[in-house]
C-alpha cells in the first residue's frame, strides 16, 4: 500500500507544479497589462469635443477623441501666410501626445 501512495503522490505533484506555474504566468500577464495601461493614456478622456488646444503652433479645437488619437480642425484656417503644402487640409487626426496647450 506504500507503494500506492507514492505512486499517486509522485502523479499529483507535476500537477500542482504546472498550476502553480500557471498561476506565476497568469500574475506576471496581468502585472504587464497594468504597467501597459498606466504608461499611456489609452482609452482615458483627456479631451472634451470643443476644447481648444495647439498643433504646430497654430490653435485647434478638439472634434472628436478616440482611444490613442484625436480629430482636430484648425481655428482661422486657411492660412494666408502658410504655405498651403503645410497646412492643406482643414482638419487632422494626430496623436494625442501632440497636443499642446491652447494658444491665448
Amino acid at each position: 500500500m506504500a507503494e500506492n501512495q507514492e505512486n499517486e503522490n509522485q502523479d499529483l505533484e507535476p500537477e500542482h507544479e504546472d498550476e502553480a506555474r500557471e498561476e506565476k504566468g497568469h500574475e506576471e500577464e496581468r502585472e504587464e497589462e497594468e504597467e501597459s495601461t498606466t504608461e499611456t493614456d489609452v482609452g482615458k478622456t483627456l479631451f472634451t469635443i470643443g476644447q481648444q488646444v495647439s498643433y504646430k503652433g497654430k490653435a485647434c479645437t478638439v472634434i472628436n477623441e478616440y482611444e490613442r488619437s484625436l480629430c482636430i480642425e484648425y481655428n482661422h484656417f486657411p492660412f494666408p501666410d502658410e504655405s498651403e503644402e503645410d497646412f492643406p487640409y482643414r482638419r487632422e487626426i494626430i496623436r494625442k501626445g501632440e497636443a499642446g496647450e491652447a494658444l491665448e
